[in-house]
């Protein structure tokens, strides 16, 4: 939870799909980034924090999301499904895995399926807790 706290801090703005939003929101207590631009991607606009900058794209999610590309950086948090929509949309440059050395024996795969896409590890580390921290940047499509 540090850690994540951590990364949501430092990020400018932070992009979610809705089970990541309602699992914050609900195991955190509240929202906990009142002051930090989150956009959700969703179906519907279930939105319980509109006074915390919390804004959900339910329309057109994509090409808000890449719109918002263009004027800053986002951290995406979570979200198997969302990682797979935008990965098949080209709209990823890097992606930083966490590996958790637990078995948690259920939950949503990491990514869904995509057409195939290459990419570069460009940092790996070992954090105190051994949560092994790797990032990659996009190489291309296959």
């Amino acid at each position: 939870k540090e850690l994540a706290a951590r990364e949501h801090a430092a990020a400018s703005c932070l992009l979610m799909g809705a089970n990541t939003y309602n699992y914050i929101f609900e195991h955190w207590g509240g929202w906990p980034h009142k002051s930090k631009r989150s956009f959700v991607v969703s179906h519907y606009d279930t939105n319980v924090t509109p006074d915390c900058g919390v804004e959900f794209l339910t329309e057109e999610p994509l090409q808000r999301v890449y719109e918002l590309k263009q004027e800053t950086d986002m951290l995406v948090v979570g979200g198997g499904k969302l990682l797979t929509s935008l990965i098949k949309a080209g709209l990823l440059d890097s992606l930083t895995i966490y590996t958790v050395p637990v078995m948690a024996g259920k939950g949503i795969g990491f990514v869904g399926e995509t057409s195939g896409s290459l990419w570069k590890l460009s940092e790996s580390r070992v954090l105190d807790n051994g949560v092994v921290c790797s990032t990659y940047l996009f190489g291309g499509n296959i």
